[in-house]
């Protein structure tokens, strides 16, 4: 996925929720500046370098408020660009408890299916503020035990559970985009139970901790398919359910999933943060498998930033924990074993790039990976290839692409979908060739 599909610059989220285009929003400067006898010449080039980041003058800053309506009043004290407006997210603002949570697990329900903005919504201070609070809030799990609907029976509980690991294997073969509804249609039962059934309290610590597990997915789900906005709003619904559980480790899954999105839209330093937060939270109550799926995650954020003696040193660590033996690993940590490890490595040496090194990695992880992760296995077969088309192996990039592009037949992943997409444009300057024209003629076809 490029990193230009997310939008995490307060500036841009502004203009798109003032419905306006760059070269919209350099308009409505330019008239500002005129309204007040100031001619300025802001173009949709200036509004592209203030969203990466360059710093607009006072005036320009004091011309983008009144675009905006944004008083003195608001902007006193607060650096740009943290005054801008942003989305109206009660999951951000709602007190961290059991009714706190339950309030947003339903709202994040209700808009996030029909939320389809492709750029990410919280960065910076919202993302901090969010971090901070589920770190340092006591959960209040026991002091929420009755309600006042009917009771549940264990065997209810228990079925949720079935339900949850058999959408987790379905989504690894499957990817999420046929899956989300299910995920979604589980976690409205589980937010229903929390919110009107009489519970006892293993059993409320069971649906919170189950709703995180949903609301993760539903994050994940959405993520894959490329609906950014919404994606992070599930993601922060779960790390409220995970709290509300009374379960550190959940998060800590929720932080490293969420993570994966960050350093995919471009944002790596908030995805390092995410997987620093994670880290402290499980510190001294963790597991090997936990702390090497952290440890790989924190090494794709690093190379990502360009960081290679520290992807190096998180990559080492994850190396040396996974596959340790541990009789309290979460369930949901299955799917942290060596060649997943290795495909992860693989991954940074390709973002470092060192694609002769990143092939070894993806060949000894390929030979190693079992028929259940076929979303996965088409992900990385396809960076296998873009590997070794960085090495000018056109004829076996272009075999290795095709087998990618074969599992992908059977699966709905639009992350997946656009990392071939992308193959197919590096695949340019190698057109003519017989491999390539091939190739791209199956693609055409799909």
């Amino acid at each position: 996925m490029s990193p230009d599909t997310g939008v995490s610059h307060q500036l841009a989220q502004a203009r798109l929720l003032y419905g306006l285009s760059q070269d919209g929003l350099a308009a409505r400067i330019r008239t500002a500046g005129s309204q007040r006898g100031t001619n300025v010449a802001t173009t949709k080039k200036s509004v592209s370098e203030w969203e990466h980041g360059r710093v607009p003058d006072e005036l320009t800053r004091d011309l983008i408020a009144s675009v905006f309506s944004v008083s003195d009043d608001t902007r006193a004290g607060v650096p740009w660009p943290f005054w801008l407006p942003a989305p109206d997210l009660p999951e951000l603002y709602a007190p961290w408890t059991a009714a706190g949570t339950v309030s947003v697990l339903g709202e994040v329900l209700r808009s996030g299916r029909m939320d389809r903005r492709r750029f990410v919504i919280l960065s910076g201070v919202t993302l901090t503020t969010l971090l901070h609070s589920w770190l340092t809030t006591e959960p209040d799990i026991a002091h929420a035990v009755s309600g006042d609907g009917r009771r549940v029976s264990a065997a209810m509980v228990d079925r949720i559970a079935d339900q949850i690991t058999d959408l987790q294997r379905a989504d690894d073969q499957h990817g999420g985009g046929d899956l989300i509804i299910e995920a979604e249609a589980h976690l409205s039962l589980v937010t229903r139970l929390l919110g009107h059934a009489t519970l006892t309290e293993v059993q409320r610590a069971r649906l919170y901790g189950q709703a995180a597990d949903l609301a993760r997915m539903a994050g994940w789900m959405t993520f894959d398919n490329g609906r950014h906005a919404a994606a992070q709003r599930y993601f922060a619904a779960a790390l409220r359910a995970s709290h509300s559980a009374g379960d550190p480790l959940l998060g800590a899954n929720v932080l490293a999933f969420a993570a994966v999105q960050e350093y995919s839209v471009g944002n790596p330093h908030d995805a390092d943060a995410m997987i620093r937060t994670a880290q402290t939270a499980v510190r001294g109550r963790s597991t090997p498998a936990v702390d090497a799926m952290l440890a790989a995650r924190q090494a794709r954020a690093l190379a990502k930033a360009g960081d290679a003696a520290a992807c190096f040193r998180a990559l080492n660590r994850a190396t040396d924990l996974v596959g340790q033996p541990h009789d309290d690993d979460p369930p949901w940590a299955y799917w942290v074993l060596r060649p997943e490890i290795d495909m992860l490595a693989g991954s940074c040496m390709l973002d470092l790039g060192q694609p002769a090194a990143a092939q070894v990695k993806f060949t000894e992880a390929d030979a190693a990976y079992g028929p259940g992760y076929v979303r996965t296995h088409a992900l990385y077969l396809t960076r296998m290839a873009t590997a070794q088309l960085q090495q000018q192996d056109v004829d076996e990039a272009c075999a290795t692409a095709s087998q990618a592009l074969g599992l992908l037949a059977d699966i709905n992943s639009a992350r997946s979908s656009d990392t071939i997409r992308a193959f197919t444009k590096q695949l340019t300057p190698y057109r003519k060739s017989p491999a390539a024209c091939t190739f791209l003629d199956q693609a055409r076809s799909l």
